[in-house]
């Protein structure tokens, strides 16, 4: 049974466990990365700072050397200047031999360098991060010194006073720069994100004791609770196992649970019944539920026919008020039981058929006998009478309409041992769209002299259905027929096959006649009863006979749903494989 305000009120104590230390793992990682991401992010930031200085000290030499006074010292004092900046700590140059041959730092003058990283080109770039003996981390940047790659081609240097147009030669050329660059700030910020990081890991293994204390106290609450919970899925099991359809609505009508069986019953199998107003499918007055929720009456097997899909079913309703516990109002809903009379309504139909069928069956053996002997001798006399008093119209009229009558009586006795002595149904492959047009086409005549206009519906996909072709075309006829007869002249009578890739055969005729009184309706298919001067009464128990003989059903809706009159008979017939 699907209880449609049920929550949850608790989650198992793993689960909340697991979150948690998930999400610790998850803050972990994500610092973890937060970290690793700024200290690429710093060391790039450093890179590109550096380079840019490597670049600015070439650009610096570049610009010195098209001075007159260029010296090697000036070499010397550029690079000291640089060394001052508080970003840098420290810069020199060496030569080929790896000897430095000007520092910032006056100590390394004169020693070898201890790191010559391979430069395959001028504007090449290459750096390290290098820890010192004291735990501080330089970042550092090597490039080849070559001042003149960025001077325009064919550029003038003046050369000892003279302006000369001649390419400077260098003697540095081939000689390398080499600038560490301070991480002091870097290490500063990174020192900084780190107790960040702690800090918010104290308050996550704050929050994640938390966590597990509400988890005790919890798991606590449901202990207290199973055993509550546990009578309650019993119960909801112990409904949802029920033949009978159950639900519960409010003071307003809505939908508050509802079983499987009672989805079934009201088809409501693919809707969202959750605050599903049931006013829109059952009448609360008539059916008692108004009664109910104003009153507080209890209702016990009331009796409706709901509509479901294209068929009516016949339902028992008891309706039982909802009190509230605080005993302050009266009630604050209803609970509805549902039961299926269908079966029942055929099982009592069946037994009172059978009953009708035995009596009738007793008279056509008895008919058959007695009368349909005597006929054929009274039909011979009459037919004698007939050629003897050819001369004499008067009498020769009489004795047609004898011939006429026995006919009459001779039909009535046919169509009595036809009921009485059903035949087996043998179905075979049945274009449904030709017997129905076959079908209407032997009742044409009788149509246009009426003026009444036949139509016919037939979808594709019915061509070969398993079915008695002449017995079911015997049903049509029938009732065809019957709503030829029950239309006034111009009316409209239509034929509707339905079913096209499912297991039931639908076969309807609707009229515009005036219908069929509520009176009558029980009664139309009784052996013997007509409402028609000249009918036998026969014509329906047949039908309805050949229908129950193919294991099927017969229903009848007058006045037609949505129209305030007509009939329409519809024949539900099981596909046979």
């Amino acid at each position: 049974m699907q209880i449609l305000s049920y929550k949850k009120l608790y989650l198992p104590a793993f689960a909340i466990i697991a979150i948690v230390l998930l999400l610790i793992f998850m803050i972990a990682l994500s610092t973890y990365r937060t970290l690793n991401h700024q200290r690429e992010t710093a060391l790039a930031f450093l890179h590109s700072q550096g380079a840019t200085l490597l670049y600015a000290l070439e650009a610096a030499a570049l610009t010195g050397m098209l001075t007159p006074g260029w010296s090697e010292d000036s070499v010397e004092t550029l690079i000291f200047e640089f060394g001052k900046n508080k970003n840098i700590a420290y810069i020199y140059m060496y030569d080929a031999n790896g000897i430095i041959s000007h520092s910032s730092d006056i100590l390394r003058h004169g020693t070898k360098t201890s790191w010559r990283p391979e430069l395959e080109s001028d504007n090449q770039v290459i750096a390290r991060l290098l820890t010192s003996a004291d735990d501080s981390q330089v970042y550092e940047l090597a490039k080849r010194y070559s001042p003149w790659s960025h001077a325009p081609q064919g550029q003038t240097f003046p050369m000892s006073g003279s302006s000369a147009r001649l390419p400077f030669l260098d003697h540095h050329a081939g000689d390398t720069v080499v600038l560490g660059m301070s991480t002091e700030e870097y290490e500063a910020a990174h020192h900084a994100d780190i107790q960040h990081a702690v800090f918010m890991g104290a308050i996550l293994l704050v929050l994640g004791t938390a966590a597990l204390f509400f988890t005790f106290v919890i798991q606590n609450y449901y202990l207290t609770d199973k055993a509550f919970n546990q009578s309650r899925d019993y119960l909801r099991l112990v409904m949802a196992s029920m033949s009978n359809g159950i639900l519960s609505i409010d003071a307003q009508g809505k939908i508050i649970s509802i079983n499987s069986s009672a989805r079934d019953l009201l088809d409501l199998k693919d809707k969202d019944v959750k605050a599903f107003d049931l006013k829109s499918m059952i009448d609360f007055q008539s059916s008692g539920i108004g009664k109910t929720l104003a009153e507080s009456t209890p209702v016990v097997d009331k009796e409706i026919i709901y509509h479901k899909a294209s068929r009516q079913v016949p339902l028992a309703m008891t309706i039982s008020p909802i009190m509230d516990e605080d005993k302050k109002s009266p009630y604050t809903g209803a609970v509805i039981t549902l039961r299926d009379l269908t079966e029942i309504k055929r099982l009592q139909e069946k037994v009172r058929r059978s009953e009708r069928l035995a009596a009738v069956g007793e008279l056509a053996a008895g008919v058959a006998h007695e009368v349909r002997n005597p006929l054929s001798s009274i039909r011979g006399f009459a037919q004698f009478l007939k050629h003897v008093l050819r001369e004499r119209p008067k009498e020769r009229e009489y004795a047609e309409l004898m011939v006429k009558e026995v006919d009459r009586i001779d039909n009535v006795v046919t169509n009595l041992l036809s009921f009485a002595r059903p035949v087996h149904p043998e179905p075979a492959p049945t274009d449904i769209s030709g017997m129905l047009n076959h079908t209407v086409r032997l009742v044409q005549a009788d149509a246009n002299l009426r003026n009444v206009t036949i139509g016919v519906v037939v979808p594709h996909g019915l061509e070969k259905i398993n079915l008695d072709g002449n017995q079911i075309t015997q049903v049509m006829l029938n009732l065809i027929l019957n709503a030829l007869q029950a239309v006034d002249m111009g009316g409209d009578v239509s034929v509707e096959a339905r079913g096209a890739g499912s297991e039931i055969l639908a076969l309807s005729v609707e009229d515009d006649g005036p219908g069929i009184p509520p009176d009558e309706l029980k009664r139309i298919f009784d052996p013997f009863y007509t409402t028609r001067e000249k009918g036998t009464g026969l014509g329906l128990a047949i039908v309805q006979m050949i229908v129950e003989n193919h294991g099927g059903e017969i229903t009848v809706m007058s006045p037609v749903p949505g129209k305030r009159k007509g009939c329409r008979i519809t024949v539900h017939l099981p596909i046979a494989p």
